[in-house]
Formats: structure tokens, sequence, C-alpha cells
């Protein structure tokens, strides 16, 4: 059974969500990297940026490289 998901806002992105988008304001990085950085587990990360991607907020460029897509992000 899935649940229906609010499109994210700033309102509703958790502080691992915003470190995510600190790491890739920096350039592209992968879940290890962005994990290293923020002190946030690999598997926490990745579903955390599965998020991200739906709302548009990152986008996957391919081999597990992401980078942050500004337009879509919330004003903090």
């Amino acid at each position: 059974m899935s649940r229906a998901t609010q499109p994210m806002d700033a309102d509703n992105m958790r502080d691992a969500d915003w470190a995510i988008v600190d790491v890739l304001r920096e350039g592209r990085a992968n879940a290890p990297l962005i994990a290293e950085e923020t002190g946030y587990s690999s598997q926490y990360i990745r579903e955390r940026l599965g998020r991200l991607k739906q709302d548009n907020i990152v986008k996957p460029l391919g081999h597990g490289i992401y980078e942050v897509v500004p337009e879509e992000l919330p004003d903090e």
C-alpha cells in the first residue's frame, strides 16, 4: 500500500536533505561521498536522494552521480 507524498518545501525538508543540498552545491557527488561529507549513512543518503529526486530537487546524471537543480530548491 502506497501513500501519497506532498511535494517538498522548506518546512518538510529534513536536516539531512539540506546537508545533501549543501554538498551538491559544491559540485556533483555520489551517495558514499555525500555520506562521508555529512556523517549520515550511505543507505540513508540514498533514501533521501530518492525523495529529493522525486521532487526534482536533485537529478541523477548516471553511475550514481547527482547534482542539485537550483531552480527547484525551496527557499530555506
